[in-house]
C-alpha cells in the first residue's frame, strides 16, 4: 500500500490552521542563538491539501480521476 493520502489531509489541515490563525513560531531566541524560520505559503498549503483531499477520495472509491484530453481542431 502506498502513501495515506486521508491521514496527509488531516496533517495539512492542522498545518493549515496553524499558519492561518497566526500561531506558527517564526523566531527563536536561546540566549545567544537566534532561528528565524521560513513563513509559510498559506496558497501552498491549500493546492497540497486539496490535491490530498482528492487523492483520499479515489483511494475510497468515491471519486474517479479526471482526464483532460486536449481538442483537436481541424
Amino acid at each position: 500500500m502506498g502513501k495515506d493520502w486521508c491521514a496527509e489531509v488531516e496533517k495539512l489541515q492542522t498545518i493549515y490552521e496553524t499558519v492561518r490563525d497566526g500561531e506558527q513560531v517564526t523566531e527563536s531566541r536561546f540566549g545567544e542563538d537566534f532561528i528565524k524560520y521560513r513563513n509559510a505559503d498559506l496558497n501552498r498549503i491549500e493546492k497540497d491539501r486539496d490535491y490530498a483531499r482528492a487523492q483520499c477520495e479515489i483511494q475510497k472509491g468515491k471519486l474517479k480521476r479526471r482526464r483532460f484530453a486536449a481538442r483537436v481542431r481541424a
